[in-house]
């Protein structure tokens, strides 16, 4: 079959294109940047992922897509051409779908719609940042289970310094919560644009 592989190589022009692009709206932390969270943990960096530029590998071995989310969860799975589209400043919203296990394990769809809201001063215990601001709306659909995810990344960096957490509904998701960047160590500096 030609298709998949045509479909393949698209995908993989598609996502392997920011890093390149000079209007690209982000990098990677550089190798041995540290945040300190201030719900305790921390992440360091040992830079950029080799077959993704919108992911970022961790000192634990973790690869995470703008240095936060999880690379292997089904949204970056899903939507990774749109999420990349997104970032390289050719859309200012982009909206991906897809199908995940919910509790009772039967099949929920979701819907996320993220955008990119610009750049703004971020006052965070670490100190203020020029940051990137990129928003999450998560839904589950035909459930009233929603929540907003705004994260800001560090020009300078590249590091998520911030994120701020708006559960639309009386369901906390447990593992999603805000934080701010307590501490930020960076590894080589690196101004933006370069």
């Amino acid at each position: 079959m030609v298709r998949p592989t045509i479909l393949a190589a698209v995908v993989l022009a598609v996502t392997a294109a920011p890093v390149q692009a000079q209007n690209a709206q982000f990098r990677c932390p550089a190798s041995g940047t540290v945040v300190e969270q201030s719900v305790g943990t921390r992440i360091s960096y040992r830079g950029q992922d080799a077959g993704d530029p919108l992911v970022c590998r961790t000192a634990d071995g973790q690869r995470r897509f703008l240095g936060y989310w999880s690379a292997s969860s089904l949204f970056y799975r899903a939507g990774g051409v749109q999420l990349a589209k997104l970032l390289m400043g050719g859309s200012r919203e982009e909206r991906i779908n897809y199908f995940s296990p919910g509790r009772d394990s039967n099949s929920v769809h979701i819907f996320e719609t993220w955008r990119v809201l610009g750049t703004n001063p971020v006052e965070t215990t670490a100190g203020t940042f020029d940051a990137l601001r990129v928003q999450r709306q998560f839904e589950v659909a035909g459930s009233a289970y929603s929540y907003l995810e705004t994260i800001w990344l560090d020009r300078a960096s590249g590091a998520p310094v911030k994120v701020e957490v708006n559960h639309l509904n009386g369901f906390m998701a447990p593992n999603v919560m805000a934080w701010e960047a307590t501490d930020l160590r960076t590894g080589t500096p690196r101004s933006p644009g370069s």
